[in-house]
């Protein structure tokens, strides 16, 4: 019973001993395991931190590039609208000038011609003037004349001529040429054509010739001495044309005869 009390005994002591051995450890072990969760606390604490601080930050970060990013595309947006508003600024100027200049241009080319026309107009309206009355004033021609017939001035086939010395028909008709009685106005041959004045430079020309009181009057392109006659006695003087068989007609037909080669000596 001793040997069993004795062990007993030695069983408590060593019982005793192992436990003050084992309570620090026990103690440091709690410790540690305190300490290890307020360590993974702390972690954890940390890391949701860590991660609120990253959502923070990348939700900042967002932020601001997205609102980097709609001022970027804002200005963007007003250069653009600008340099395109001073684009259709220029351009339109530049057509208005162009428009303006082309319409400047398209004036002074239509003035240039208006007038060119008017001068054109104006020398046609001189040259026609100058020729009118260059026509006017054909071989005794007065003004106020009326359109005769061409058969008062133009020979019928059926008609006869007087015929006689051409020396002495000269000579009479010399004396009719500034006879004043074959008008009704007072006027002879000789009041147009004293000292062969009065004639145009048709009257060069042997009969039978253009003469411009001739075509306008009377239709004839050519007229004949005696058509020539017949046509002064009728216009300036006033007069019935001469009988074509008289002896008047054919003296007077071979004085403007005469005249006519001593005209186109001068």
């Amino acid at each position: 019973m001793q040997d069993r009390h004795d062990q007993r005994q030695t069983l408590l002591k060593n019982l005793a001993r192992g436990l003050l051995y084992s309570t620090p450890l026990m103690v440091a072990s709690v410790g540690l395991s305190q300490a290890a969760n307020a360590t993974t606390s702390a972690y954890e604490q940390a890391a949701g931190e860590a991660e609120h601080a990253k959502g923070e930050a990348e939700h900042h970060a967002k932020g601001e590039a997205e609102h980097a990013k709609g001022e970027a595309e804002h200005h963007a947006k007003g250069e653009a609208e600008h340099a395109k508003g001073e684009a259709e600024h220029h351009a339109k100027g530049e057509a208005e000038h162009h428009a303006k200049g082309e319409a400047e241009h398209a004036k002074g080319e239509a003035e240039g011609e208006a007038e060119h026309a008017k001068g054109e107009a104006e020398g046609e309206a001189e040259g026609e003037a100058e020729h009118a009355k260059g026509e006017a004033e054909g071989e005794g021609e007065a003004e106020g004349e009326a359109e005769g017939n061409p058969k008062d001035v133009k020979r019928s086939w059926l008609s006869k001529k007087y015929k006689g010395d051409r020396t002495h028909l000269a000579a009479r008709g010399k004396e009719l040429y500034d006879d004043a009685s074959l008008s009704t106005n007072g006027l002879s041959c000789n009041s147009c054509h004293a000292d062969l004045e009065g004639y145009n430079d048709t009257f060069k020309n042997p009969y039978s010739h253009y003469v411009a009181m001739g075509k306008d009057l009377y239709r004839q392109k050519k007229v004949t001495a005696e058509s020539m006659v017949q046509i002064c006695m009728q216009q300036p003087m006033e007069a019935k044309p001469l009988a074509w068989d008289s002896e008047e007609l054919a003296a007077l037909t071979t004085y403007v005869e005469v005249l006519q080669k001593e005209y186109a000596a001068k």
